[in-house]
């Protein structure tokens, strides 16, 4: 049997493909309660479509803003994981959300990420939430990522 595998051996779009194909299994708890889903990954680009449910509420019946926020964050910032070399990661180190539209439950809605720009240190980001259905923009948001060395 062999080694396993670590993130720090490849790069991050490897990393982000392999977890796709289910080559490099990982837990994703919040996506899971989240109800979101990667579904392509390339240089520079992340998408994930999510469908908030009646557990992702707040007491006005709307969907609560802390899910977009989520999606719209997993987004960003993994666009700029797809553009990082072997033994770098990366963490959120400030978001910008902006809300166009109530979110309503049951809506199948795809946050698209995109990096704007990639330093030694930090990059930025961008991410837009539409519905699928009418595609509306639902909300967008600005992110700052700060790239750090790994060595799992």
């Amino acid at each position: 049997m062999g080694q396993p595998q670590k993130w720090s051996d490849r790069t991050g779009l490897d990393n982000l493909k392999s977890i796709m194909d289910g080559r490099f299994p990982v837990s994703d708890a919040m996506g899971q309660i989240l109800n979101l889903n990667l579904i392509e990954v390339r240089e520079g680009v992340c998408i994930y479509e999510g469908r908030p449910s009646a557990k992702h509420l707040n007491p006005r019946k709307l969907v609560h803003g802390g899910w977009a926020m989520s999606i719209l964050d997993a987004a960003a910032v993994l666009s700029v994981v797809t553009a990082l070399p072997k033994g770098k990661m990366c963490a959120t180190s400030s978001i910008e959300v902006k809300f166009a539209r109530p979110i309503q439950a049951g809506m199948k809605c795809r946050a698209e990420g995109e990096v704007e720009s990639l330093g030694t240190n930090l990059a930025h980001a961008k991410a837009r939430l539409i519905d699928v259905e009418t595609g509306k923009l639902l909300a967008f948001c600005t992110c700052s990522a700060s790239i750090y060395d790994i060595d799992d």
